[in-house]
């Protein structure tokens, strides 16, 4: 089964510094960040540890994989909650070293969340309250999501057992702007994946084609859903729990199309829980794919749950 690689919680994220005049934060508000923080994390770990264990293709890494997607709703949930009270709170608010807790939590959302909170945590790095790093990690994971050029070289791909590095926007100057963030050069960043870089001038790129992502690749898929998506999502049927909890958002479904062009081994790599996970299973076990590979191909979809 093909994953895009996740980047779990590094400690460069995390400042340990004393903040000076603690009386001023607000504990109240620490301590439930820090509640947050763990189950944002909790789930990701463990499936850390089940894929290194038994791979990625295992039911249990599978099952955590769905319990991390349930658990991503309801922390993003409570830190707009938190947003919508108090603004983005970073470091006047909670202390240095908890300034990127809510982040963590905004860069684990969809990509509706993370785009539309962009504008409020740039401006909170602007003013000191957030860390550079977590902003430069952000804006990378929206231009991704575009599928645009990322700026800082933060976001990879996995495929299997290949990792790949994104495109990179003038990409000659990428340890230059990793630098004004704090982050390490991107050659040595790329070692934890053993893939050799080498950051290339304006004549010329010392680096194999293969070594980047293809967006265009992605386009043009010989793997189509047969009708388009707008009729795919006219079939989805919002659950009436879903309805009563005023629950909104994309559920992730995962999938292997057969080479008739016919899903199987679905499951839920990013769910909202109150019966839409069941329904886009249902949707997307009942769509039909042209397959040109002649072969089984993974891939990934997304589908859409509102009131209506």
């Amino acid at each position: 089964m093909n994953r895009k690689l996740s980047l779990f919680t590094t400690t460069a994220l995390m400042f340990s510094a004393a903040t000076g005049n603690a009386q001023h934060l607000n504990k109240k508000l620490i301590a439930e960040l820090k509640d947050i923080y763990s189950a944002d994390q909790y789930y990701r770990l463990a499936t850390k540890t089940a894929a290194e264990k038994y791979g990625w293709d295992s039911p249990a890494t599978d099952s955590l994989m769905r319990l991390q997607g349930k658990a991503d709703v309801e922390n993003t949930s409570r830190v707009t909650a938190i947003i919508d009270k108090y603004g983005y709170p970073g470091k006047s608010l909670v202390g240095k070293e908890n300034a990127s807790l809510a982040f963590m939590v905004i860069q684990h959302s969809n990509a509706e969340i993370q785009r539309k909170y962009l504008p409020l945590l740039t401006k909170a790095a602007e003013k000191g309250e957030l860390p550079k790093q977590s902003l430069a990690l952000l804006i990378d994971r929206v231009k991704t999501g575009l599928n645009e050029k990322q700026v800082y070289g933060t976001q990879l791909w996995q495929m299997g057992n290949t990792v790949k590095l994104y495109p990179i926007v003038d990409e000659a100057n990428v340890n230059v702007r990793r630098k004004k963030v704090g982050f390490p050069p991107l050659e040595i960043y790329l070692q934890q994946w053993n893939i050799k870089y080498k950051v290339p001038t304006q004549k010329g790129n010392p680096n194999p084609d293969s070594l980047y992502y293809s967006y265009e690749q992605r386009e043009e898929s010989p793997v189509e859903l047969i009708g388009g998506e707008k009729a795919l999502y006219a079939k989805i049927k919002y659950p009436e729990n879903a309805s009563q909890e005023h629950v909104s958002g994309w559920v992730t479904v995962e999938l292997t199309v057969d080479k008739d062009g016919k899903p199987k081994n679905l499951s839920v790599v990013k769910g909202l829980g109150h019966g839409c996970d069941e329904e886009a299973l249902r949707v997307m076990g009942e769509a039909r794919f042209t397959n040109k590979t002649g072969e089984d191909h993974d891939m990934r979809y997304r589908l859409p749950f509102a009131r209506r």
